[in-house]
């Protein structure tokens, strides 16, 4: 995979990612917290953070930054910015982790990531409530719960449980939010 390349990323390493606009309540901070701790379990693992911050979200950007340097782990969390090339990102990534902190309704990476078959652990705020719950496969966490996410990191080191957790969400991805599913839908409401 040419991202792992371009990022110097072992191709045996347990790439955990993350996509959506750099901003506090995306929460990219409790994610970057937890990794911190569950990088000193497993030398393997790396965070991918993509994405980029609008207007004076800069500054959230620069503390994420920092908390990086103080913790030493530049090599091993990547922020490569706004990126277009999703398909490949995707492919590079072992796990889907989107820990958004307030109300996050139809989060377009989170359903992409799904539809593409990446096992997912996502927050427990009511806004995702009506994805997690019609998809069991995926696995949740309390944002107040650091402890339970790094367990849930350590859970899908396990590539059986990712393999298997990706194919359930991919076929419940592509059941409900395949674009091309619900144009047939549609098209056929209308023509009855």
């Amino acid at each position: 995979n040419y991202i792992r390349k371009e990022f110097s990323i072992p191709a045996d390493a347990y790439l955990i990612g993350h996509l959506a606009r750099i901003t506090p309540w995306k929460g990219q901070r409790v994610l970057l917290d937890a990794f911190i701790e569950y990088s000193k379990t497993n030398d393997n693992a790396y965070l991918l953070l993509i994405g980029s911050p609008l207007f004076s979200d800069s500054v959230y950007l620069k503390t994420l930054k920092k908390m990086i340097k103080n913790h030493k782990l530049e090599n091993r969390v990547i922020l490569p910015g706004f990126r277009t090339d999703l398909k490949e990102l995707f492919s590079a990534m072992d796990i889907f982790v989107y820990p958004s902190i307030k109300k996050d309704t139809s989060p377009l990476a989170l359903l992409s990531a799904i539809c593409f078959g990446l096992p997912t652990i996502v927050s427990n705020i009511r806004s995702l409530k009506e994805v997690v719950d019609s998809c069991p496969s995926i696995d949740v966490f309390n944002i107040r719960n650091k402890n339970k996410l790094i367990l849930l990191l350590k859970k899908h080191e396990n590539l059986d449980i990712r393999q298997v957790n990706g194919n359930k969400n991919k076929i419940f991805g592509q059941k409900n939010f395949d674009i091309v599913a619900h144009a047939n839908k549609i098209y056929k409401f209308l023509n009855l």
